[in-house]
């Protein structure tokens, strides 16, 4: 059994998902007026089922709100984190690039190794994360600046091992961009 959504009302700042989408396409219209990057990162906490299934739903709320509470701590100004469901968070940087998404993705993944790692458990739990970022023209969408982080968190999960514990920026396989729906003279860091 899955947690379907758990209550992080007690995590002042953390956007539920419809929020998320608010505020992205907010965000999202803004970059694309002043010409501004915007990047998103997608966090997907590793091994968290088992973790539940070891500890309780009770234990794994807890440690999603501690979680959720660790990531506010180490976003940058500007910053804003979304709790979308289960075990899966997405931050939304303004005025980044890619480079700098990833950077950020790095530091976030070994600071959340650390910080879970005395939690124990059948594995540790650790974070895999997409980065995304908008392309340099204003005929981009929120949406698929979504989709496209959230690609690249999954394939990094599925097809990158150790299949956990990774950043992944990086290009997708040609057949993984028809899922996306994107066209490649819009999104030219595909």
């Amino acid at each position: 059994m899955t947690i379907a959504h758990a209550d992080l009302r007690a995590v002042p700042g953390v956007l539920t998902r419809p929020a998320m989408h608010e505020a992205l396409e907010a965000v999202a219209q803004a970059s694309r007026s002043s010409g501004h990057p915007l990047a998103l990162l997608t966090l997907d906490i590793d091994h968290f089922k088992d973790y539940q299934d070891e500890h309780g739903p009770e234990q794994a709320q807890q440690v999603l709100t501690q979680f959720a509470m660790l990531l506010q701590q180490l976003l940058p100004r500007g910053a804003s984190l979304a709790y979308m469901g289960a075990d899966e968070f997405v931050v939304i940087l303004p005025d980044t690039g890619l480079r700098a998404a990833a950077d950020l993705g790095e530091r976030l993944r070994d600071r959340i190794a650390s910080a879970l790692a005395q939690l124990g458990g059948l594995r540790p739990l650790t974070v895999t994360v997409g980065a995304a970022s908008s392309p340099p023209n204003q005929g981009w969408q929120a949406n698929t600046l979504l989709a496209l982080a959230d690609a690249r968190m999954t394939f990094a999960k599925r097809r990158l091992p150790p299949h956990s514990n990774l950043v992944w920026a990086g290009t997708l396989p040609s057949d993984w961009h028809l899922r996306l729906e994107v066209q490649a003279d819009v999104w030219p860091s595909l």
